[in-house]
């Protein structure tokens, strides 16, 4: 008798999570649908300290640019030390900002840890990372090299593990913190000639998504916020000499700007958006997809004629 109790109550509470579930999927599609009409507010992001890597050209020089009016403090690295110290010296003088210049190598954890201590003295806790140097070559993956597929790895992939491993902590011990990720759409689209590149996004976005996981269910409840960013082929260093083509443009834009994935990073920084989407109909061609048979999802990726053909020059740093 008692176990049949025992049985019923399990099953009444199974039933009952059930319907908690269903009744809070309905509470957030409702409120998807309000905030897509009537947006979340911009936090402010005075006195911030930002800490960008990439910044020296391309989105990065842009994210920077853009974020200096709005008050923050910014901690610009780059591997390219003339170039940072330029940059960041002409927009000192231009706006007034807090900004200081380091020549970083992401992909080396050593180098990572030591020029975050000397920020950390120079300039104090880091409050928001946003993690945007990467390379990318575009070739058949049968042609890239060994060498080439391991900086392609410890740049896009590794150097997210190295500089989150080093702010996270202190990030949860203050309970406040934001990271925000430029991804790609081909990390969550597969991508001819992209091969490579595109496993170093799906391996980001599998990671950032993961990490979300695991302090959600950390006991300690950090308050740390996610942002991360998948805009399709942007007219950066890193594109040059490639061409990209959809069958559509006026769905896909075949090469977007610098200054537009930067406004909508920082949008959706600001208001705490956990993904960004450039243009939106990548967050329906990544989530249909999914839904789809392959034979489908070849079909329809064959209608939209969306690809990049290959070049022989060599990877470059996008900043």
């Amino acid at each position: 008798m008692a176990k049949c109790v025992a049985q019923s109550w399990v099953i009444m509470q199974d039933v009952w999570d059930l319907i908690v579930l269903l009744v809070m999927t309905i509470a957030a599609h409702i409120r998807a649908v309000y905030r897509n009409f009537v947006p979340p507010p911009p936090k402010s992001l005075v006195g911030k300290v930002v800490l960008v890597t990439g910044s020296s050209g391309g989105i990065g020089r842009q994210i920077c640019s853009q974020l200096a009016p709005k008050g923050a403090v910014l901690v610009c690295w780059d591997v390219d030390k003339r170039s940072n110290d330029n940059f960041v010296k002409d927009l000192v003088a231009k706006t007034g900002v807090k900004a200081f210049s380091y020549q970083v190598d992401v992909s080396d954890r050593s180098h990572v840890q030591t020029v975050l201590q000397k920020v950390r003295q120079d300039v104090g806790d880091i409050n928001i990372v946003i993690n945007n140097a990467g390379i990318m070559p575009c070739k058949p993956f049968l042609k890239n090299t060994p060498e080439e597929l391991e900086k392609l790895f410890q740049i896009n992939v590794l150097a997210h593990f190295w500089v989150l491993q080093e702010v996270l902590p202190r990030m949860i011990e203050v309970n406040e913190g934001h990271i925000v990720t430029t991804c790609s759409a081909t990390g969550i689209i597969p991508t001819r000639n992209l091969a490579a590149y595109s496993g170093t996004k799906h391996a980001v976005h599998g990671f950032i998504e993961s990490l979300k996981d695991e302090l959600r269910y950390d006991s300690r409840k950090p308050n740390i916020k996610f942002t991360t960013v998948y805009p399709f082929a942007c007219s950066t260093g890193l594109l040059s000499g490639i061409k990209s083509y959809s069958r559509f443009p006026f769905i896909l834009n075949e090469v977007l700007q610098p200054e537009e994935v930067a406004e909508k990073l920082i949008d959706g920084l600001q208001r705490n958006y956990e993904h960004v989407y450039i243009p939106n109909f990548i967050r329906f061609a990544g989530t249909t997809a999914k839904c789809l048979l392959p034979e489908v999802q070849r079909l329809s990726a064959d209608f939209m004629g969306c690809y990049v053909e290959p070049v022989s020059t060599e990877a470059k740093k996008i900043k």
